[in-house]
């Protein structure tokens, strides 16, 4: 009766603890993208074949170890990288490409995920398959079509009428991104899964080991 009563206890911490990894923020599965929404900005954590990477739109909003880390601008930041680039046309590494010319655009296990910046932005997205809005402004426009899968932008975020309009002609799905929260783009060889979850605090992303 005392082993039995042992087994339950470990199967019981086990679920836990495997719930709380689940729950991280660094938490991710193979082949999916997040979001993460904290204090004011946006990164996006991929992990592609076990091999993490990071790309910071603006401020370092998160304390993670990473293998890559990607930065738009040359900006200090104390994230553990193993190898750390500045984005400035096109860059590839091992299976991931990531572009910046009138967008930001990530070509991730066959799909494209592009990112509006209002400084770069040339309405140019027919060959997105996901679109986030990373700095929308009052006059923000961009062209649509129902090619596009998801469109993602933040909570709050006042639209014109006009760009209203064109929203409501075409056939797309849309998620928000709160505050203090992340959203994952999960991909599979059929289709793909969105999650979204407020962050509850931090964990390192745990390895699978070989």
């Amino acid at each position: 009766m005392k082993y039995l009563y042992l087994i339950v206890m470990i199967f019981i911490l086990t679920s836990c603890t495997y719930r709380e990894e689940k729950e991280g923020y660094n938490y991710l599965d193979d082949n999916s993208l997040r979001l993460i929404r904290n204090n004011n900005d946006t990164s996006i954590l991929i992990n592609d074949d076990n091999s993490f990477y990071l790309l910071l739109l603006g401020k370092q909003n998160i304390d993670i170890e990473v293998d890559y880390l990607i930065k738009l601008s040359n900006q200090k930041t104390d994230i553990k990288t193993k190898e750390e680039y500045f984005l400035t046309n096109d860059l590839t590494i091992n299976n991931i490409t990531f572009k910046k010319n009138d967008k930001i655009e990530i070509f991730f296990n066959n799909h494209n995920f592009c990112i509006y910046i209002n400084s770069l932005d040339q309405d140019n997205y027919s060959n997105c398959d996901f679109v986030y809005l990373y700095d929308p402004h009052e006059d923000f426009y961009i062209t649509l079509n129902s090619n596009l899968s998801v469109l993602f932008y933040h909570s709050y975020t006042k639209f014109n009428y006009k760009f209203l309009y064109h929203l409501a002609t075409v056939w797309i799905d849309s998620y928000t991104l709160s505050e203090k929260s992340y959203t994952t783009v999960t991909i599979t060889k059929e289709s793909f899964e969105i999650l979204g979850s407020k962050i509850r605090g931090k964990a390192i992303h745990k390895r699978v080991k070989t």
